[in-house]
C-alpha cells in the first residue's frame, strides 16, 4: 500500500510528464551553452532506471500482484526489454549526439542484463546504446570509479539522474539530515551540471529513513511513520 499513491502519481500524473520535460529542457539548454566552452571529448553521464526509462510496470505489478521485490522478479522483467522512455530523454539524448556529446549510461542493473537492456534503448530510439557505453554494476553500487573511467577519456560535463549516487560519491552517505547538508553544500551544480528527474516510488532517499538496516515490511512502515512532521 505504501506504494500505491507513488505509482499512481508516477504513472498518469501530468505533473510527472512536465518535470521530466522540464529537466530535459534545462539540460538541453545548458548543454548547448556548454559545448561552445569545453574542450576534449565531451559525455553527459545518464542513469538508465527512472531516468531513461520508466520501469514503473513492475511496481504497479507488485502491487496488483502482491508480489514483493526481488532479483528474479526484476530479470523477469529487465528480460522483456519492454520499458518505455521517458518524456523527453529521448530526445535530449539525440540533441546531445547531435552536439558531438556522447552519452554514458550508468547503472546499477546487473552487467548480465547488459543485451536485454541495449535491446531496450535501442527500441526506443537512445543513441549510444551499445556495450561499450553502458556501464553496470560489477561488484559495487558505488558509481564513483566507473564515472572516473569514463572521465579517463571524457570531459564529463553533465550528469541527469533520479537518485542523488548518481552524480557524486558524497550523496552516498546519508546520514547528516538525511543527505540534505550535502545537498546545500553542492547546491550551485544542480540545474547546471547535475539534473535531478523525480521518482517517489524507491531510492537511497527512502533507505535513509532505516539507516541501512534491514527491517520486516511492518518494521519499515513504522519507520516511515516515525519520521513524519505533524502541525
Amino acid at each position: 500500500n505504501h506504494l500505491l499513491m507513488s505509482v499512481a502519481w508516477y504513472q498518469v500524473s501530468a505533473e510527472m510528464e512536465a518535470l521530466y520535460i522540464q529537466g530535459f529542457n534545462i539540460a538541453e539548454m545548458r548543454l548547448g551553452e556548454v559545448v561552445k566552452k569545453e574542450k576534449g571529448k565531451l559525455a553527459v553521464v545518464v542513469d538508465i532506471d527512472e531516468t531513461m526509462l520508466n520501469n514503473s510496470p513492475i511496481e504497479a505489478e507488485s502491487i496488483l500482484k502482491n508480489r514483493s521485490f526481488s532479483k528474479e522478479f526484476w530479470a523477469e522483467w529487465s528480460a522483456k526489454s519492454a520499458a518505455e522512455a521517458t518524456p523527453g530523454s529521448v530526445e535530449f539524448a539525440n540533441f546531445a549526439k547531435s552536439k558531438g556529446v556522447e552519452i554514458f549510461y550508468i547503472s546499477n542493473r546487473d552487467s548480465s542484463e547488459i543485451g536485454s537492456t541495449i535491446a531496450n534503448l535501442i527500441k526506443v530510439g537512445f543513441p549510444y546504446a551499445d556495450s561499450s557505453h553502458c556501464l553496470f554494476k560489477t561488484t559495487t553500487s558505488n558509481k564513483e570509479p566507473r564515472r572516473l573511467e569514463v572521465s579517463k577519456t571524457h570531459n564529463i560535463v553533465m550528469l541527469i539522474g533520479d537518485n542523488l549516487g548518481d552524480f557524486a560519491e558524497v550523496f552516498d552517505h546519508r546520514n547528516d539530515n538525511y543527505g540534505k547538508s550535502s545537498v546545500d553544500s553542492l547546491r550551485s551544480m544542480f540545474g547546471k551540471k547535475f539534473i535531478v528527474l523525480p521518482n517517489p516510488m524507491y531510492g537511497d532517499w527512502e533507505k535513509a529513513i532505516w539507516r541501512g538496516e534491514k527491517l520486516s515490511a511492518c518494521k519499515k512502515d513504522s519507520a516511515r511513520r516515525s519520521i513524519l512532521k505533524g502541525f
